[in-house]
């Protein structure tokens, strides 16, 4: 009698965890319900849609803890190979990319991609980063719309979710419904990268319109950087002070891909003096300040043949062993991620790659076979299908090294070390 009824137990004791962890989670959306998208500076206005985003991923988070308690109580009831299986559904149900609560790392999922712990600024202006989970802490910096920065822990739930992030020299913690965040993030972020024109003359004149006749209304002076708006090639318009726009002639500048950081409070006070000056320049006559387009470089390194050039490439990228990897960093030595990772190497002798990994898939180089791959080589990984998603720099011998993960950071692995390979860019011949 009681092996007959211990099976017809089993349905009963499921219904009731659903029932237990369903009334669970109707309290818990409901307070996710609440978080809203507001400025932290400001109560003008709100941004709709982004807090719901983020309370839906940390409530998908409570119903894969939900099922996984369910499926273990399942097991332990009935002691068989369903238990089992319905354990390994429940695990095999659980996202890519986790967000855990409490202050521990954020885990980076079975795919090492350059987005799983990428999110983006999305407020009205800016939004403080504070020294501790909380509109207490000190303000360490800001993060102004469209900032990127690396997630390094989640602590908290619905609207008290804060995320502790890194971003450019800043570390700290704001509140997780001012990002995207995930395939949110990953969906938009070629959308995020800012081009600049970087002076190489000494002195370089800003003009009212692009023609070499038109009035001067500043300059900029070798190795500085102003944000590019319209490029035709022989002209480009660039922001050289806040909020006014001129134009260089394009043979004295090149063109830089960045990601947009926080500010550190000394970080704003140093740009805002810059500005100051670059406005002030304005009222310099070109007389006064008079532009100097000589181009001072140092002697380039002299390579025989291109195995010359792509052995010096690899020998370069091997020093950074062991570095950490930092989402949107912008130094090989302090950290930066998988595509930051060949573009500065790159940059180093004399190209020009994409700030992104979908970005050096689609516009730098052209596409060979893996059979084809030479040392010095972009191989390209797509953990989606839909875009390239991971870059590494081929070493030879079936060998990459990369920016693979805040996990891991610069290692060398196998080409093949991920199943999500889909091509190798030739970047040099």
């Amino acid at each position: 009698m009681k092996r007959r009824l211990f099976p017809l137990l089993i349905p009963c004791l499921t219904v009731a965890l659903w029932g237990s962890n369903l009334t669970a989670l109707e309290s818990f959306g409901a307070e996710a319900g609440l978080v809203q998208s507001v400025s932290e500076e400001s109560s003008a206005g709100t941004k709709q849609g982004m807090g719901q985003m983020t309370a839906r991923d940390l409530l998908n988070s409570q119903m894969d803890a939900g099922a996984d308690a369910i499926a273990d109580a399942m097991t332990q009831a009935a002691g068989d190979a369903t238990g089992d299986a319905s354990a390994q559904a429940a695990d095999s149900s659980s996202s890519t990319v986790e967000i855990e609560e409490g202050g521990t790392p954020l885990s980076a999922g079975p795919v090492d991609d350059e987005y799983s712990n990428l999110a983006i600024a999305d407020v009205d202006n800016y939004v403080n980063v504070r020294s501790t989970p909380d509109t207490n802490g000190e303000v360490m910096g800001k993060m102004y719309d469209g900032s990127v920065a690396q997630v390094l822990s989640t602590t908290g739930s619905g609207e008290d979710a804060w995320f502790q992030v890194v971003s450019g020299d800043v570390q700290g913690y704001i509140k997780a419904e001012f990002f995207l965040y995930g395939e949110e993030a990953a969906a938009v972020i070629d959308d995020y990268v800012t081009k600049y024109a970087k002076v190489k003359a000494d002195r370089l004149n800003v003009r009212q319109s692009p023609d070499i006749e038109a009035s001067r209304i500043g300059y900029l002076d070798n190795g500085e950087k102003a944000k590019l708006l319209e490029n035709d090639g022989e002209w480009m318009k660039v922001e050289y002070a806040d909020g006014q726009a001129g134009w260089v002639a394009g043979e004295y500048v090149t063109i830089e891909e960045e990601f947009l950081h926080a500010k550190s409070i000394a970080e704003e006070q140093a740009e805002l003096e810059a500005q100051r000056k670059a406005a002030a320049r304005a009222a310099q006559s070109e007389a006064a300040a008079p532009e100097d387009t000589t181009i001072t470089v140092s002697a380039p390194a002299s390579y025989s043949t291109n195995e010359e050039l792509r052995s010096s490439i690899v020998e370069y990228a091997k020093q950074f062993l062991g570095n950490s990897y930092r989402s949107g960093g912008r130094s090989l030595e302090s950290g930066t991620d998988c595509s930051g990772f060949t573009c500065y190497l790159f940059a180093e002798f004399g190209y020009s790659l994409s700030r992104t990994p979908q970005g050096q898939w689609t516009s730098n180089g052209r596409s060979i076979s893996a059979e084809e791959a030479q040392p010095g080589d972009i191989v390209c990984y797509s953990s989606n299908g839909s875009k390239c998603t991971h870059v590494a720099l081929y070493l030879g011998d079936g060998q990459i090294i990369h920016s693979a993960n805040s996990r891991r950071g610069v290692v060398i692995d196998s080409i093949y070390y991920d199943d999500t390979y889909i091509g190798v860019k030739n970047v040099i011949d």
